[in-house]
């Protein structure tokens, strides 16, 4: 009797792939309701297309990771896994920097902006002052 592959079609890769389903499901939903943005979202989506398609075609998954050289079709996953979650928090960290830049840059012109309406509201009142000279 011969032994049955390992990357065999079964109940547990099918739970696999309705679990990122019903993942990928959740987070449709929260892009309609606009809670995140699709741009944001895209990234994780195809993270889970891939994990998701791992489970529900194995013998290709597995074809891939004899290629690539792995033994075992769980280390490809895992580091698979790994390399995207590398890659999420990469673009995470990419969307945090943008956003603390644009906070900066919004502050500054909202103390430009003060500024002119101190000046706009001090010649109203006719107290207009010369503006200071910047010692440097």
């Amino acid at each position: 009797m011969q032994p049955e592959p390992a990357w065999r079609l079964g109940s547990g890769t099918l739970i696999f792939a309705g679990v990122c389903l019903v993942i990928a499901l959740v987070l449709l939903r929260l892009v309609l309701r606009e809670r995140i943005t699709l741009q944001g979202s895209m990234s994780y989506l195809s993270f889970l297309v891939v994990l998701g398609s791992m489970a529900v075609f194995p013998a290709q998954a597995n074809w891939v990771a004899t290629r690539l050289g792995f033994t075992l079709l769980s280390n490809f996953f895992f580091c698979t896994a790994i390399a995207m979650l590398a890659i999420l928090h990469l673009r995470a960290l990419v969307t945090l920097s943008k956003v603390q830049l644009r906070s900066v840059v919004l502050t500054q012109e909202l103390a430009i902006l003060s500024e002119k309406i101190e000046r706009v509201e001090a010649s109203q009142r006719g107290d207009y002052r010369a503006p200071r000279a910047q010692t440097p």
